[in-house]
């Protein structure tokens, strides 16, 4: 039996080693409210956030300019200042940080949905737009469709 082949969400033919600026959303499994939060995070929800505060020392050519743990998804903006990592390595080695640190405390849980969304920054106006997003998330909560 052939399955149909789950089209990349990346950018065809960019190259995410280029120095830039990227916003980066990443899920949990099925959108479980699994951080608390968002004020303020739970267990879990302080694992994630602790590994975006460690990220740059396990990679030194990036930044990790601004950044919000939700109840469900975490929102980061992102800087690659050399072409020596590439940004799904970069998210990939996070969602495995997080998801072995909380497996130390809940073994076998499902953490993260498949891959994550990316957005690369082309201008100031939108890196602002960004910026305020990142910041305001927290209070606009209560209006998303996950809110209880």
């Amino acid at each position: 039996m052939s399955y149909p082949r789950r089209k990349s969400p990346r950018l065809p033919s960019y190259d995410y080693r280029t120095q830039n600026y990227y916003f980066v959303t990443v899920c949990t499994a099925n959108k479980a409210l699994l951080f608390g939060g968002p004020i303020p995070l739970n267990k879990f929800g302080m694992i994630a956030q602790n590994a975006f505060l460690q990220m740059e020392l396990h990679n030194p050519h990036m930044q990790v300019i601004k950044f919000v743990v939700m109840p469900n998804h975490v929102h980061a903006l992102l800087s690659l200042e050399e072409e020596t990592t590439a940004l799904p390595d970069v998210i990939g080695a996070y969602k495995s940080h997080v998801t072995k640190m909380i497996h130390e405390i809940t073994p076998g849980i499902s953490v993260w949905q498949r891959s994550f969304h990316d957005h690369v920054i082309r201008n100031q106006r939108e890196f602002e737009k960004i910026w305020n997003y990142i910041d305001t998330n927290p209070v606009r909560w209560t209006d998303d469709c996950f809110f209880e």
